[in-house]
Order: C-alpha cells, then sequence, then structure tokens
C-alpha cells in the first residue's frame, strides 16, 4: 500500500497523508515502515524509514516530536522536543505524528494556511488536546469555519476496552458497555471537543481505519512489540 491521503486538502496548498506498515526496511515484529527509535528496533532501518516517508511525501523534511501523552502544542522551530502536537506556516515540512492505536489529529486553516498534527491517546483526550489545538489556532488569528479537520487510523470504538477508572474520565457519549466490558470511543470524544470549539462537522473527515483490526497498521493493543505509524501534514 503505501499511505493514505485526505484529498480534501490537495486544493489548499497541503498533503494530508496517513502511512501503512509497508514500504519500509524493517524486520519483523517492525515490519516494515517503523519510525519510531524508542520501540527496539535498528536505529539505522529506523532513520531509513524516515527517509522513504520524506520522499514519498515529497517533502523538505519531516518533523516528529517525543510524545509523552500531554495536551502540550508546541511551534514548529520551539526548542521543545516533548509535546503531542506541532503547528506551521513554513513549506516544506511535513508535521508528522507517530501512532499505534491512539488517534492522530491534522487541522488545516484553509485561509491562514496554517498547519497542525496532535496526537490524542486517551490521556491527551482527557486533557483536551483537541480543545487546546483549537485554541491556539484561534490565538493565530484563525477562524473555526475554515479549519479542516482529518481524523488518521486508530482504534475504534468496538476495540479499544478500557478499565472503569479511565472510562470515568470520559462523558457516557464516548462510552460503551458490553457483555460486561467497557469500551472507548476515543474518536468520538475528541469529535465532541472539536465541535464545541466551533469546528464545523462537515469540516471534519475521518479515515475510518482500525489500526487493530487491519494488519496494514501496527497497533500495540494487538501485537504489543511493534513498530509505530505515521501520519500528518505538509504544506507544499
Amino acid at each position: 500500500m503505501g499511505f493514505i491521503e485526505d484529498k480534501r486538502f490537495i486544493q489548499y496548498g497541503a498533503r494530508c497523508l496517513f502511512f501503512d506498515r509497508h514500504e519500509g526496511v524493517s524486520d519483523n515484529p517492525f515490519d516494515s515502515l517503523n519510525v519510531s527509535f524508542n520501540v527496539g528496533d535498528n536505529p539505522s532501518n529506523v532513520k531509513n524509514n524516515i527517509e522513504i516517508v520524506r520522499q514519498l511525501a515529497n517533502a523538505d523534511k519531516i518533523f516528529t516530536i517525543n510524545q509523552v501523552h500531554s495536551d502540550l502544542i508546541i511551534k514548529y522551530g520551539d526548542n521543545i522536543k516533548d509535546a503531542d502536537g506541532v503547528y506551521t506556516k513554513e513549506k516544506g515540512v511535513f508535521l508528522g505524528i507517530r501512532f499505534a492505536d491512539c488517534v492522530p489529529i491534522v487541522f488545516m486553516d484553509i485561509k491562514q494556511k496554517i498547519i497542525m498534527v496532535v496526537h490524542a491517546g486517551w490521556k491527551g483526550t482527557h486533557l483536551g488536546i483537541a480543545e487546546k489545538a483549537c485554541e491556539i489556532l484561534f490565538d493565530e488569528g484563525c477562524n473555526p469555519d475554515n479549519i479542516l479537520v482529518s481524523i488518521g487510523p486508530h482504534i475504534c470504538k468496538n476495540c479499544y476496552e478500557v478499565k472503569e477508572d479511565v472510562a470515568s474520565k470520559f462523558g457516557s457519549c464516548s462510552i460503551k458497555k458490553k457483555d460486561g466490558k467497557i469500551f472507548l470511543d476515543l474518536e468520538k470524544a475528541n469529535i465532541v471537543q472539536l465541535e464545541g470549539m466551533g469546528i464545523k462537522k462537515e469540516n471534519i473527515e475521518s479515515m475510518g481505519i482500525c489500526t487493530y483490526e487491519n494488519r496494514d497498521f501496527f497497533s500495540y493493543r494487538r501485537d504489543k512489540k511493534c513498530g509505530r505509524n505515521i501520519g500528518g501534514i505538509l504544506l507544499v
């Protein structure tokens, strides 16, 4: 495969891409397009995989952050690496989020030409990272009517089983109970935040792919020891 693309962004001078686990050089269990240095893969293979992503995205460079399950979002160029979101107006830089079940969310203000990516696991979602993303964009002069949002592959509401301590942090609209088990809908929880901040429902699109169910993507919940996918956006 390679990647899937949200083609809504092309007409506004951007590419929004979510890469699957194929077309890379890493060996099992990181086969093959693993982009994380923190999972036990050969660093040389990871560097080669990131270069493959750069070439496929036709980017000048790939920029990623050290994701820590926070609600911190930085501006590209800031001297901070520990964060869970980044934004820029700079062309040629593919802002990437690593994921293997958590939700990668891409933003673009089509008028201001600002792009942003955030990593929303249950902790980041609980902390309101999608709301924080909107607040930053608004502070940058963005109008919610002009913001497109793309939700990349992630573990779906039918597969993401959680315990009561996690479930209690979320509203009932994001929780489903079945056969004595509790399931969390991370996508729904983030969409509630986005719509609450004024993002139009029709401007939010999900790729509709579950990383747990679809073996074309890495899934930590499914495999434990595995690589990390990458998704993000580039101004061209």
